[in-house]
């Protein structure tokens, strides 16, 4: 099958976890034998379009544009000239903002599959669906009126000072200010022939909107992650409890795990806490800010840790932390909260506690120290969970076929 990868602000090096997505989602698809090329808009920011197209394994094209001409109308033709240029027959439309309805009507001439990696279409404010310290029950999809209201209040500074992000151009660009994007969009997601989301909120959120909705996760390279034996102390080394990722934000939980370490060291002084967080004023003899280090950096603390924590508090798309924590052999502790829940097996792979519960995650935090076999084994089985659930190699074989036969009805 010969298929149109299109996204709006893919980067590579990459910006986020988006970008990863679709690299490998493009690479496994090449690998199992279908022609792909990925068409991006590109553009004099480190936002859209940053990549070298020599430094791909498979074949790409950057559109350039100016941010003057970043316009919804423009990039949308551009990108269908391109396509068209190429002659698909299929597409699939990666990230992108308030652009993506335009880009949709403009390749609705192809069976077009949309990807869907966070709340962008439910949350206009900033695609993360929190607001005031807790998960946003609202769904611009049902509650335009006020969730159009909650995005002018959100970048108000932004427009005001004329300086902003990709986002928020995109936002005045394309009009979503107005009510008429409310029809614009959903006359968009109904051309879909289908999409993908990573978890069953997000696929409740397109209820109505588009007919076939797959769930598929991220993934990571199993095989890039040593699988080494939680390590073996004695009683006077001190157990790793690791939290890793973008711990600075204040929705990854940091005050969750604080405060469970607080109840434990009262009762116990066998363990550290180590977060990837560079202020080093948090440090005390039971908490650790070992500062932000790369992904490959990262595995070296994987090796280390005896129990690894994610403890989110807003709807986490999905989790890659936790995933690379299993693949690293290593038992974890997760909020039930958006993707994030459906990772790690209860009782099997780790534990699973309510958002904000300091005193749950310190209770599974206490089975875990004093059971050393318990964490070898849930360690064990986390590993083996990463290979047969989230391998890319797996998830292309296994979610990809359903899909690509969804386009070709």
């Amino acid at each position: 099958m010969r298929i149109a990868f299109v996204d709006l602000v893919f980067s590579w090096p990459p910006n986020g976890g988006a970008d990863v997505d679709l690299y490998h989602t493009i690479s496994g698809l090449q690998s199992a034998g279908h022609e792909v090329h990925l068409f991006v808009p590109s553009a004099d920011t480190w936002e859209r379009g940053a990549f070298d197209p020599a430094a791909l394994p498979f074949p790409s094209t950057r559109i350039p544009f100016t941010r003057l001409g970043l316009r919804p109308g423009a990039v949308a033709r551009g990108l269908r000239d391109a396509v068209d240029a190429w002659r698909p027959d299929a597409v699939f439309i990666g990230d992108g903002f308030f652009f993506k309805p335009a880009l949709i009507e403009a390749l609705s001439h192809y069976p077009c599959v949309g990807r869907f990696y966070a709340y962008e279409i439910a949350c206009m404010r900033d695609l993360l669906l929190y607001k005031d310290g807790a998960p946003c029950p609202c769904n611009y999809l049902v509650t335009p009126k006020t969730c159009r209201a909650c995005a002018l209040e959100g970048m108000k500074d932004g427009i005001l000072r004329w300086r902003f992000l990709t986002w928020t151009h995109e936002f005045l660009a394309a009009g979503a200010f107005m009510p008429s994007y409310h029809a614009r969009l959903s006359r968009a997601l109904g051309k879909l022939r289908a999409a993908i989301v990573y978890n069953p909120l997000q696929a409740e959120q397109l209820r109505g909107h588009c007919d076939r909705v797959h769930i598929v996760p991220g993934g990571v390279n199993v095989s890039g992650y040593d699988c080494t034996p939680v390590p073996a102390k004695d009683a006077a080394a001190p157990k790793i409890i690791l939290m890793a990722g973008r711990v600075e934000d204040p929705m990854k939980g940091l005050a969750v795990i604080r405060a469970a370490g607080e109840r434990l060291w009262q009762e116990r002084q066998d363990f550290q806490i180590w977060a990837t967080h560079t202020d080093r004023t948090l440090n005390s003899r039971w908490f650790r800010s070992v500062g932000w280090h790369t992904p490959a950096a990262l595995k070296a603390f994987y090796r280390d840790a005896d129990i690894c924590v994610v403890p989110s508090i807003w709807e986490e798309p999905f989790g890659l932390v936790a995933v690379e924590a299993m693949a690293s052999g290593r038992p974890v502790c997760v909020s039930r909260v958006g993707g994030l829940q459906s990772i790690v097996a209860h009782g099997e792979t780790g534990f699973v506690f309510d958002p904000g519960d300091s005193a749950g995650l310190s209770g599974c935090l206490r089975q875990l120290l004093d059971d050393a076999p318990l964490r070898a084994a849930m360690g064990g089985a986390a590993r083996r969970r990463a290979e047969s659930e989230y391998d890319w190699d797996r998830i292309v074989a296994t979610h990809y076929p359903g899909i690509l036969e969804d386009l070709r009805r």
